[in-house]
């Protein structure tokens, strides 16, 4: 009896333990069912639990999401994603509308869905066109580069293949999911992109059994579980769309990997360098500067200036740099430091939690709560923050 008891008290703190190393809030537990869901008409009519991590999935992650799926007789599907560039565009009558100077791309943020699911995610009109081997376009990214239906794309995936796809249909940034365009799987191999960002388990119910599967079959900690109604974190950034449309967007050359060279006519419009309290003198995006300039003389009046190390801003942090992310497998993901909205200050000693707080008041999000942290890092996301502050 003893033992049995136990036992039990130890499942029970495994339990505890394992739901404090994930971010999964407002599952509700219920009794599962051993019976296979079968697929009606959306996504919305299940419960769904999404897996993720810094970068892509591993392959020993992927490989325990499996077996934990094919354990609890569950839905599983896994979705991809990596930018690709973007070289020239043909409209219906074969006239060329967009082209790219020699040697240089548009870069593009592209999901990837398997075909056998896309009418889960998508419309009747959409999945009928990705599994036609078509892509799917948001609407900020069609009205960026003049997109319309029956265009020919030419894209150049990560592999340096060129492949020309037509544009299927154009929806809602957030029907799409705030990607730039999704494809099918296939078509995302032939792209190069073979990563996987994200696996999401559907179902009737979503119960601990899910939990203490996954637990059992993934020994990585640092995978991120979220169900539909998980609290997002409030250092959001903004979708790259949104990005281009609020800071603009510039052609890019390759340098080697993780450095880019970027288009000459945009940085000269748009990347400027000024002395600021504090730091000295910096490089930042033009529409940079109030915001920063809010938090630093905030940062002096408080007297918390000692709280921001100007030695190590100036030995390895900074804020434009021309260059990909670099600090996981980011599938050739673009940095904001690129468009020079991202600064890095304290690169060792980390920050006062009231400096964060008026960054995030400033319109700032910090990378130290990101499922992979980036405790050094502050990104512009939001303009009007500036004005609100400045009329208080």
């Amino acid at each position: 009896m003893i033992h049995v008891k136990y036992m039990f008290v130890k499942r029970f703190l495994l339990l505890i333990f394992f739901l404090s190393i994930v971010s999964i809030q407002n599952f509700s537990f219920a009794e599962e069912s051993n019976e296979k869901v079968i697929k009606s008409n959306r996504i919305d009519n299940y419960e769904i639990l999404s897996i993720s991590q810094p970068g892509s999935l591993f392959y020993s992650v992927t490989n325990g999401i499996i077996k934990s799926a094919k354990n609890l007789n569950s839905n599983l599907t896994f979705i991809g994603r990596a930018n690709v560039g973007l070289e020239k565009v043909i409209d219906k009558n074969n006239i060329e509308i967009l082209t790219t100077r020699k040697d240089y791309l548009y870069s593009l943020s592209i999901k990837t869905i398997h075909n056998d699911v896309s009418d889960l995610f998508y419309s009747e009109e959409v999945s009928e066109s990705l599994i036609n081997n078509k892509i799917i376009i948001s609407d900020l990214t069609a009205n960026l580069y003049s997109l319309t239906k029956g265009d020919t794309m030419f894209l150049v995936g990560l592999n340096q293949q060129e492949v020309e796809v037509v544009v299927g249909e154009i929806i809602p940034d957030s029907e799409i999911g705030w990607f730039e365009g999704v494809v099918n799987k296939d078509l995302g191999y032939k792209l190069g992109i073979n990563r996987n960002i994200q696996a999401i388990i559907w179902g009737n119910k979503i119960t601990e059994n899910h939990l203490i599967e996954i637990h059992k079959n993934i020994n990585y900690k640092k995978i991120r579980l979220t169900g539909r109604d998980s609290t997002p974190n409030r250092n959001w950034v903004l979708p790259t769309a949104l990005v281009k449309e609020m800071f603009g967007d510039f052609q890019i050359k390759e340098r080697n990997g993780t450095w880019i060279t970027i288009d000459r006519a945009w940085k000269d419009e748009n990347i400027e360098t000024k002395n600021v309290p504090i730091l000295g003198r910096i490089t930042c995006h033009r529409l940079m500067w109030e915001p920063l300039l809010g938090a630093f003389n905030q940062i002096i009046e408080e007297n918390l200036q000692s709280g921001l190390s100007r030695e190590q801003f100036k030995e390895a942090g900074g804020c434009y740099a021309p260059r990909r992310i670099n600090r996981f497998d980011s599938g050739g993901s673009i940095s904001r430091h690129a468009w020079g909205i991202a600064i890095d200050i304290n690169t060792k000693t980390g920050y006062k939690p009231r400096i964060v707080e008026i960054f995030n008041d400033w319109g700032f999000a910090w990378g130290g709560t990101w499922t992979s942290p980036d405790a050094m890092h502050f990104e512009l996301r939001s303009l009007s923050a500036s004005i609100s502050q400045a009329n208080k």
